[in-house]
């Protein structure tokens, strides 16, 4: 069962995580050959994100963090979703 304070801060991490990748994005900091699925991630967020708080929810923004994360390796140090 999912803790609610604990999901909130993990959507924000997210979040925080997303704007940053953009903001390395265009300025051609992240690897180009990742662009199509950074966007593909980009648009599952953003539907993710739009969603009730719930155990599946939590589940589904933990993934996409590890996979944006994947995508861009500099995101990692930037935000830290285990506070």
């Amino acid at each position: 069962m999912f803790v609610e304070s604990e999901l909130k801060r993990e959507i924000a991490s997210l979040g925080d995580l997303l704007g940053d990748t953009r903001v390395r994005y265009r300025k051609g900091e992240t690897p180009f050959a990742s662009a199509e699925k950074l966007i593909d991630v980009d648009r599952e967020i953003r539907t993710v994100l739009s969603r009730p708080l719930s155990d599946e929810l939590q589940v589904q923004v933990r993934s996409l963090a590890a996979r944006l994360r994947a995508l861009d390796p500099r995101a990692a140090g930037s935000a830290d979703e285990s506070d």
